[in-house]
């Protein structure tokens, strides 16, 4: 986001990162596995090296491989933001947003296996000191984004909380997430980049400050989607292998159901092909959709942008590819027999931190334009089934006759957030509390009131960022002793988490809160119930 001085911080300017390095003279080198990589410092003293390669990407729907013993970095300044990962990023419908502050300042890419790193300011690489790491995984739909937005960035956060801030690029849209069964594309690319970088970071961070014991994942959005996708990955691992973190922090969203088979997903392999003039069922197909120099990233991203590839098929999901997702059992059935929660204690996850915004519906009411209930199913059937779909729908109030465009956006907003955001973390709260596993859950219900603004005067879709990545520069000086004790607050309740005392927080119909007023507490969750008889209409549940 972008203001003017008269909306937020005007003594912390809302920089990009590499402008902030680029314009400081020190420069700093790290020796790691595979040679050394040299950064700079942001403007408020914090280290920070900028795409660092974690994987190597050997083609076009292929999977990450770990990085060979012999690799060496390039001798280079790592202090810019020169790529982000290849994707239709339309024109947004946000104001305040602008393509740097969503993608940072380089070009487009189909190789975004990076990451940034970020050291608190008193680090210096001959330092013993060892500081809490978070890794951050961005947001976007699975769609969009990239490390290098303004919401991810970690110089502030840093400073703020003493720690090693890691946020990992990876492959969104049609990169990341095309599946098939025939020709055989195995799909969930992003997620399996992701977990590539995990394992880099665990070998890695130490030479940066960064505590291996003491790692956090952490996402928004599509990011926290990753992030539930991830835990779900390390509840399954082999006996002996721990996971390459110790606890997680979903903010706004969460798997819903199962992901579809590959078989599904044919359809709209089929619609790519029609899209680029290719034959589905040619031999060849996957060949040539494979090889860039004859269907270039930009003439794919082109097709999902200007209609060519209709809705729903222009979104790209999860899907079930018997490797990262590999039932017997399926994947809720798993989380809910309480094997998950088992699962994650025997890796070493030791807690889970979820929440959302009161008002969550706005922006995912806006997201996609919707003018009738016909544009409503198709959005709605971008991210889950039909039969999915009708349940939910029906299970609203339905729209008058000639609903106004208010309305339409109110119901697209309130179904598709309640369905991404409000259902999912409940039922993995109540999955995990059944099973004696420690979570705590949050709502917010006030951000600094220059954002809100932003999304129609809602606390709304993340709009939290502000708090999660402290992001300083867009709060007004009174405000920042707000943020300060909410931020405080929460971590009162981890450290109650984690020594087992947090009695509210055992109880799933309680949520602690961060409320219109400033104030914060423990309040009864006043949707639960409602919620929960949503949750009865999905496979499986009762």
């Amino acid at each position: 986001m972008s203001g003017t001085t008269d909306d937020f911080n005007p003594l912390v300017p809302d920089k990009q990162l590499q402008d902030e390095l680029t314009a400081q003279s020190e420069r700093l080198a790290v020796n790691t596995k595979y040679g050394s990589v040299t950064g700079g410092r942001a403007a408020n003293g914090a280290a920070a090296f900028l795409e660092i390669p974690y994987a190597i990407l050997p083609g076009r729907w292929q999977d990450p491989q770990p990085l060979p013993a012999d690799y060496r970095y390039e001798d280079k300044d790592y202090i810019y933001e020169s790529s982000y990962c290849a994707q239709p990023l339309p024109e947004t419908s946000v104001p305040g947003l602008n393509l740097p502050s969503l993608v940072g300042l380089g070009k487009p890419t189909e190789d975004p296996l990076f990451l940034n790193v970020v050291c608190p300011p008193q680090w210096t690489p001959k330092s013993p000191l060892k500081y809490p790491v978070l890794v951050y995984i961005h947001g976007g739909f699975l769609q969009t984004g990239s490390p290098h937005e303004l919401n991810s960035q970690g110089q502030h956060l840093a400073l703020y909380k003493n720690q090693v801030v890691v946020n990992i690029g990876y492959r969104v849209s049609i990169l990341g997430f095309l599946a098939c069964d025939s020709p055989d594309i195995s799909g969930n690319f992003g997620f399996k980049d992701q977990w590539q970088a995990l394992l880099w970071i665990q070998d890695n961070i130490s030479a940066f400050g960064g505590d291996p014991t003491k790692i956090q994942i952490a996402g928004d959005s599509a990011g926290a989607h990753s992030c539930h996708q991830i835990l779900h990955y390390v509840s399954r691992l082999p006996e002996g292998q721990k996971a390459p973190f110790q606890s997680a922090f979903l903010q706004s969203n969460g798997l819903l159901t199962t992901p579809s088979s590959k078989a599904d997903h044919r359809p709209q392999f089929q619609a790519v092909c029609k899209a680029l003039g290719l034959d589905p069922s040619s031999p060849t197909v996957l060949t040539d959709l494979r090889d860039p120099t004859k269907y270039p990233a930009q003439t794919i991203m082109t097709a999902l942008l200007d209609g060519a590839v209709p809705a729903p098929y222009d979104t790209f999901r999860d899907t079930i590819d018997g490797v990262w997702v590999a039932p017997p059992p399926e994947m809720m059935e798993w989380q809910r027999s309480g094997d998950f929660a088992r699962g994650l204690k025997a890796k070493g996850v030791k807690y889970i931190i979820m929440g959302n915004l009161t008002e969550e519906w706005y922006v995912y009411g806006i997201i996609h334009p919707v003018h009738t209930m016909a544009d409503c199913v198709t959005n709605m059937e971008r991210y889950f089934s039909p039969d999915v779909t009708q349940k939910l729908f029906a299970a609203y109030p339905p729209l008058p006759d000639n609903p106004t465009p208010a309305q339409i956006t109110k119901f697209m907003g309130t179904a598709l957030s309640d369905a991404q955001v409000y259902i999912p973390l409940r039922i993995l709260a109540r999955d995990l509390a059944n099973a004696g596993y420690p979570v705590l859950r949050y709502e917010i219900g006030w951000v600094p009131e220059q954002l809100s603004e932003f999304t129609g005067g809602y606390v709304s879709h993340g709009t939290d960022r502000v708090f999660w990545a402290y992001r300083l520069p867009l709060m007004k000086p009174a405000q920042i002793p707000t943020v300060n004790l909410w931020l405080g607050a929460v971590d009162a309740q981890v450290a109650l988490l984690k020594l087992g005392t947090n009695v509210d927080a055992k109880n799933m119909k309680r949520v602690f809160a961060l409320k219109a007023d400033k104030s914060s507490g423990w309040q009864d969750d006043s949707r639960w119930d409602e919620l929960m008889q949503l949750a009865s209409l999905l496979p499986g549940e009762k």
